[in-house]
């Protein structure tokens, strides 16, 4: 994205006007000197100078942050890291091939990712041999590492944003979707829906003449991202963002930051998992942590509506201003 037209690089901008701060541009606006009286911080793309360069790199390494979490007992999901052939020496005698296909082979269904990607970029669901080489191969000409999970169908995901041990905001990410009506096919739904809204999304030609029951839902798209569609909804219940808040906290706290967004999944309870219910809403349900996000990117989200802005912009300050008040 063209940091001229950012959203988060003009909030930014306004933030500092408004509170009188000083504020330098460098690298095309991708990092920022932030003076205010004697203090000087910085941001550097969406990093904010208030984490710890250890708690940034744990975070930033999935697989890390995945080891992490499952040795101190918080319900994760599990990302298990395959360096780039390129490094051999970094990888075990037998190499890689037998240790991705044996969790294909265990789960039935992974995903593959960068292991240092974000935004859902470079993210691509293997459901067989073919699809998992393809992949592999994909991301090994340009990951130095991959990171490999168990997919699991989400029935939402959630994000919440955390400064300083405090809940600032918590939404789940709706992806586009049909609703069947007992009647049409879901082709025929897809294709009202192309017509009116010009998605981009595709259905599953295996589905095509599906017909769904009265409100049932069919997601277009398997990931989550709002940068890939989804919507931001911010009607968490309570009983529902407190179990959700309470491992937030816990995951932030076992990596040592202060802020950072955080990716949480709602599943089915599975046999396989051993966590306990200390996370569940009902005994159905669990929560895992996907993702920590130590770069609070909300650009997405601030462009969504005026509401989603001034909801980011206000986050954003109060990172600012501890960022330039002492102590911080």
């Amino acid at each position: 994205m063209n940091n001229q037209t950012s959203e988060f690089v003009k909030i930014i901008k306004e933030i500092c006007e408004e509170e009188g701060i000083s504020l330098t541009s460098f690298s095309s606006d991708f990092m920022f000197c932030l003076k205010r009286n004697t203090i000087t911080n910085y941001i550097f793309g969406y990093q904010f100078g208030l984490n710890s360069a250890s708690a940034h790199m744990i975070c930033e390494d999935k697989s890390t942050t995945s080891e992490l979490l499952t040795y101190l007992g918080i319900p994760n999901v599990e990302h298990r890291c395959f360096m780039s052939p390129m490094n051999m020496k970094y990888v075990e005698a037998e190499g890689n091939w037998s240790n991705i296909l044996s969790m294909l082979n265990q789960y039935g269904t992974v995903v593959l990712k960068d292991n240092k990607g974000t935004g859902g970029l470079s993210v691509y669901l293997a459901r067989n041999v073919v699809e998992l080489e393809n992949a592999a191969q994909i991301l090994f000409q340009s990951a130095h590492s991959i990171a490999v999970s168990p997919y699991y169908p989400i029935l939402k995901e959630y994000r919440l944003i955390l400064l300083d041990n405090d809940i600032k905001l918590i939404y789940h990410k709706e992806r586009k979707h049909l609703t069947g009506d007992g009647k049409h096919t879901l082709r025929e739904l897809y294709a009202k829906e192309v017509l009116q809204h010009h998605i981009t999304c595709g259905l599953c030609k295996e589905d095509a003449d599906k017909i769904l029951k009265q409100g049932e839902i069919y997601p277009l798209h398997w990931k989550h991202n709002l940068g890939q569609g989804a919507v931001p909804v911010y009607d968490t219940e309570e009983t529902i963002a407190f179990p959700l808040k309470e491992l937030a906290r816990k995951a932030a706290a076992a990596v040592g930051i202060r802020f950072a967004s955080i990716d949480i999944i709602e599943i089915e309870k599975e046999s396989k998992l051993n966590y306990h219910n200390d996370y569940n809403h009902n005994n159905n349900h669990i929560y895992l942590v996907l993702e920590i996000n130590s770069g609070v990117m909300m650009e997405y989200l601030s462009q969504t509506d005026d509401k989603s802005r001034q909801i980011a912009k206000q986050i954003y300050k109060e990172a600012i201003l501890k960022m330039v008040n002492y102590p911080f």
